[in-house]
C-alpha cells in the first residue's frame, strides 16, 4: 500500500501497488519518495492552519468605549396607583443622549448626539426599592447608525442603578453586543396625569462590535 496525494479531490487517498521483481525496482527507493510526498503534505497543511489561525484573530471584536453618557428624559403614559406610596408607570420614554468623548492626546473632548425612544414599565417608590425596566432604540447621524438595548435597573424613586444590554444595530452599530451599567433617576410631574421626567447617565458607556 501506498498513500498520494490526489490534487483532483484534494483529500489523501490510498491506491495498491504491485511492484513486480523483474522491473528491478527496490521498495526502500520507493518508499523514500513516499515519505517525502507525505512530509510536503504536512508541511503545507500546517502552513495553511496557521494561515487560518492569523485570520481569525485579526477578526476578534473590538469593544468600543464611547465615554461618558447623559440623557434627559420625559415620560408619557398611564401611573397606577397601588396604594402605601407604590406606583407603576406604563408607558414611553423620549429623550436625547448626549455622549462626551475624550480622544487620545491633546484633542479637546467630542460630544456625540443621538435620540433614545422606549417603552417602559417602572415601579415608582419613595422609600421601597422597585424594578424598572424599559426597551429602546438609539438613533444617531441622522438615523443613519441604530441600536436596539434593554435596560433594566432596581432602586427607589430618586435613584436607580442597573445595567443597559445592547441587542442589535444596524448601520455603523451593525453587530453590535455588550452590557454596560449606568444609573437613573426618576420623577413624577405633579399635576399632570401620566407624565413623569428623569435622566440617567452612563459613567463609561461601553459596547462591542465585530
Amino acid at each position: 500500500m501506498t498513500a498520494e496525494l490526489d490534487d483532483r479531490e484534494g483529500v489523501f487517498t490510498q491506491r495498491r501497488a504491485s511492484f513486480p521483481s523483474h522491473l528491478g525496482l527496490k521498495t526502500p527507493s520507493i518508499m523514500k519518495g513516499v515519505v517525502m510526498q507525505f512530509r510536503q503534505s504536512i508541511l503545507l497543511t500546517v502552513a495553511l492552519l496557521v494561515m487560518s489561525l492569523g485570520f481569525f484573530c485579526g477578526a476578534e471584536a473590538t469593544t468600543i468605549k464611547a465615554g461618558h453618557a447623559t440623557v434627559s428624559w420625559t415620560g408619557q403614559g398611564v401611573i397606577d396607583d397601588l396604594g402605601d406610596g407604590d406606583r407603576i408607570f406604563r408607558g414611553t420614554i423620549t429623550g436625547a443622549i448626549l455622549v462626551k468623548h475624550l480622544p487620545v492626546g491633546s484633542a479637546p473632548a467630542q460630544i456625540h448626539k443621538g435620540k433614545m425612544d422606549c417603552q417602559a414599565i417602572l415601579h415608582i417608590s419613595e422609600t421601597q426599592e422597585g424594578p424598572k425596566t424599559g426597551v429602546c432604540i438609539i438613533k444617531t447621524h441622522e438615523d443613519k447608525d441604530l441600536a436596539y438595548v434593554e435596560i433594566r435597573c432596581v432602586g427607589v424613586k430618586g435613584e436607580c442603578k442597573g445595567e443597559m444590554t445592547w441587542a442589535w444595530g444596524k448601520g455603523g452599530f451593525k453587530g453590535i453586543s455588550g452590557t454596560t451599567p449606568f444609573v437613573a433617576g426618576i420623577y413624577i410631574e405633579q399635576g399632570k396625569a401620566g407624565r413623569i421626567h428623569g435622566s440617567a447617565h452612563w459613567p463609561e458607556m461601553t459596547y462591542t462590535l465585530p
